[in-house]
């Protein structure tokens, strides 16, 4: 596994605020309504982005809040991901919430004037589209892609019992964050992570643990055994990667974690765009979009 440079690192994370800067509103799809709103909360205007089906069903529907990366727009993250074919799929609603100044407060720096309570702001987001739009309170999950996922750890952190699952891209657990966890009621947890990850290292650091200490953390929080079994997924495209996938079983609610190791694969989000050397290589052997829906929609509180 290689080792991650200081340079190369913060210029991949710098890379992620402007690859997908040309898109400026979510792509169309067939009987997928998009729309955004603006609320306001600790007296910030927060921009949010709705994507649901058309036709809306006749029990409350299930919804993923999808949080961006650094510097990401609401609706470049929802293409990126295919969010609206998601919605078409599933029949979920998809929930894009911006960061604000392009930060999510992860790193718990509250006591700044100019850092809100993350925390506080999610709560206010689902609590809003459970009342205004009739979501599913027991059918929410949470997920997103590098500060997104690592803001979707801390939340599920601080609130247990609010989100059914979590799904992450390119993120780990802050160390010190693991002892001040509550795990009292544990959200399912899926991981993917590539070991050539120039942002993040797969194999921890001073100040993050790795991908596979992070998920036997949620294994251990979910009461799953400890050993997981191992699966190598087809290597369907020559890209440069392959991927093993660990499987927690015997938890509490079933296979409740799982950890996606793209070896060979970088900071990116596999199935989509292969966005550039400084961020790794993007595997093509899965659709991490479809995995996730597939492995959340099994849970509910």
């Amino acid at each position: 596994m290689r080792p991650v440079s200081l340079l190369a690192a913060l210029a991949a994370v710098c890379l992620l605020s402007v690859i997908v800067a040309a898109q400026a509103a979510v792509t169309p799809e067939e009987n997928v309504v998009v729309f955004a709103r603006t609320i306001t909360d600790q007296n910030i205007n927060r921009r949010i982005v709705y994507l649901r089906p058309r036709v809306l069903p006749a029990q409350a529907p299930p919804a993923f809040l999808l949080l961006p990366y650094r510097g990401g727009a609401a609706d470049d993250m929802a293409d990126l991901v295919h969010a609206a074919r998601l919605v078409r799929k599933y029949g979920t609603w998809v929930i894009v919430p911006e960061a604000f100044n392009g930060y999510w407060n992860y790193k718990m720096l509250l006591g700044s004037l100019t850092t809100p309570d993350d925390v506080k702001f999610l709560d206010h987001v689902i609590d809003d589209a459970i009342a205004t739009y009739g979501i599913d309170a027991h059918r929410i999950y949470m997920g997103g892609y590098s500060g997104g996922a690592m803001m979707t750890i801390r939340y599920a952190c601080e609130v247990p019992g609010r989100i059914a699952g979590g799904a992450l891209v390119g993120a780990q657990m802050i160390t010190t964050l693991a002892g001040k966890c509550d795990t009292s009621a544990p959200p399912a947890m899926m991981f993917i992570n590539g070991d050539e990850d120039p942002v993040g290292a797969y194999d921890g650091s001073s100040t993050l643990m790795s991908a596979p200490a992070s998920a036997a953390f949620w294994a251990q929080a979910n009461g799953c055994n400890a050993t997981p079994q191992r699966e190598a997924l087809p290597d369907v495209v020559d890209d440069g990667t392959q991927t093993v996938v660990d499987r927690y079983s015997g938890c509490t609610s079933g296979e409740a974690v799982r950890l996606y190791s793209v070896l060979g694969g970088g900071h990116t989000w596999p199935g989509t765009v292969d966005f550039s050397p400084s961020l790794g290589r993007t595997s093509q052997d899965f659709d991490a979009s479809d995995a996730f829906m597939q492995f959340l929609l099994q849970f509910s509180r």
